[in-house]
């Protein structure tokens, strides 16, 4: 009966660090849920905590490079094969769509000048590839070279608008925004939020026209996002909340200077 005693008050605390890290990996793999997703639904509810470990291993840690140390290491030894496979298909082929898909997987490497210089290469052989300006703004904008990604992304919403599901049509009116160009920013993302009813774009919007004295026009930017956010699913509200909790200590903060 000790020795029962004593396994139970070592084993204990293990076995419910355990329970609340599987719980923590399944409710991770529900709402992450994409193709594939049931089966690893599947090898957490029959394998338990070796199957919550494989999922943090193969699934939690590549997407979350920056929390763990580790896990640019894990990222590099799964991305080690599609790497060598790239860099021979650029040496065989060498067309922009090998140049991007090394830059790709550079990228997911986290290196960075290597990236940069296979979306330059491919934008050598195809000055509007998409994915290339997409790629190489991204660069751009992780080395705070906010010009250079004013350039690649003027160009991909010029010839895409729709890339990304308007993600980087968001992208290069936050990059005007940040280089200084009120005025560009503020019609680049007029012209958005016709087509994208991002929340960001609108707390943007609202910035920029508050700092141009537009207050009512501000006002009226941040409810509408507001609305929107609050009449959407449960799921997009909870998604979006950050959003309105912004928007309305941004409200908060115009109307105490209008009282002030």
């Amino acid at each position: 009966m000790a020795l029962l005693s004593m396994a139970f008050n070592v084993l204990g605390p293990f076995s419910l660090v355990g329970a609340a890290f599987w719980v923590w990996m399944l409710y991770d793999c529900l709402k992450n849920s994409r193709q594939g997703s049931h089966n690893w639904v599947w090898i957490l509810l029959f394998l338990n905590v070796l199957g919550a470990a494989l999922y943090f291993v193969i699934c939690w840690m590549p997407n979350h490079p920056n929390v763990l140390p580790v896990s640019n290491f894990t990222n590099r030894w799964r991305l080690r094969d599609a790497l060598w496979q790239a860099e021979a298909e650029v040496k065989n082929i060498g067309k922009a769509h090998q140049y991007i898909k090394l830059g790709d997987i550079h990228y997911q490497m986290g290196n960075r000048e290597k990236a940069a210089i296979a979306y330059d290469q491919a934008l050598e052989k195809e000055p509007e590839n998409i994915k290339a300006l997409w790629g190489a703004a991204c660069i751009a904008m992780d080395c705070k070279q906010l010009q250079v990604a004013k350039v690649h992304l003027q160009t991909l919403v010029r010839s895409q608008p729709e890339f990304a599901y308007g993600d980087a049509s968001m992208v290069y009116g936050q990059t005007l925004f940040q280089i200084g160009d009120l005025d560009g920013a503020k019609a680049h993302l007029q012209t958005h939020l016709k087509q994208w009813s991002h929340p960001q774009g609108h707390l943007l919007l609202a910035q920029i026209q508050q700092q141009q004295g537009q207050i009512a026009e501000a006002r009226d930017t941040l409810e509408t996002m507001i609305v929107k956010i609050k009449s959407s699913t449960p799921f997009q509200y909870r998604k979006n909340r950050r959003f309105v909790n912004q928007g309305e200590k941004l409200l908060k903060r115009m109307g105490n200077k209008a009282a002030a």
